[in-house]
């Protein structure tokens, strides 16, 4: 079995996150809006790069690597549910090169930073969501631990028509009587 593992960004990545994020098939049909301007891109990833390293109090970004290799990146952020700071739990996002999706790989690196968002950060719930017509992803998930909770109607406007979402979430109590397993 390959070694999946996830690292900070480096310098040298930002290069490559540049060429993924302009290629209609590296990001994939249910992210794809349009190639970005790859200069302006790359001035962003620099400057946030430079300010925390993709990495800071409530959201980041980590590389995923297969035998030392990068095939791509997880990422998290804040999703709000209420007024209080215990109602904020990281939402969590995955993109992985296409030669490399398929082998169950995401499964893993999104198991590793569920994992990393309980042990290191604290996280008392972690939550995903993706397309209602990406069942790849939604096996992922399910395989990494998090349970189907919802749709979220129209929650995506892509390709000029709103797309639907289903949502998953995996809370602290699960990940751990899993982790005992």
């Amino acid at each position: 079995m390959p070694d999946v593992r996830l690292r900070p960004v480096q310098r040298d990545d930002l290069s490559w996150m540049v060429a993924m994020a302009a290629d209609k098939e590296a990001v994939g049909e249910h992210n794809w809006c349009g190639a970005p301007d790859a200069d302006e891109l790359l001035g962003r990833l620099h400057h946030q790069f430079q300010c925390d390293g993709f990495l800071d109090r409530r959201g980041g970004r980590l590389v995923v690597l297969v035998d030392g290799e990068a095939i791509g990146d997880v990422s998290w952020r804040p999703a709000q549910w209420g007024p209080s700071e215990g109602s904020v739990c990281p939402a969590i996002g995955i993109a992985l090169l296409p030669q490399f999706r398929g082998k169950g790989y995401g499964t893993i690196a999104q198991r590793l930073l569920a994992d990393h968002l309980f042990r290191e950060c604290g996280a008392h719930r972690v939550q995903s969501d993706t397309a209602a017509d990406n069942p790849a992803e939604q096996r992922a998930l399910e395989k990494a631990g998090f349970r189907r909770e919802g749709i979220v109607r129209d929650a995506e406007e892509r390709d000029g028509r709103f797309h639907d979402h289903v949502l998953y979430g995996l809370l602290r109590e699960e990940w751990q009587a899993a982790s005992a397993e």
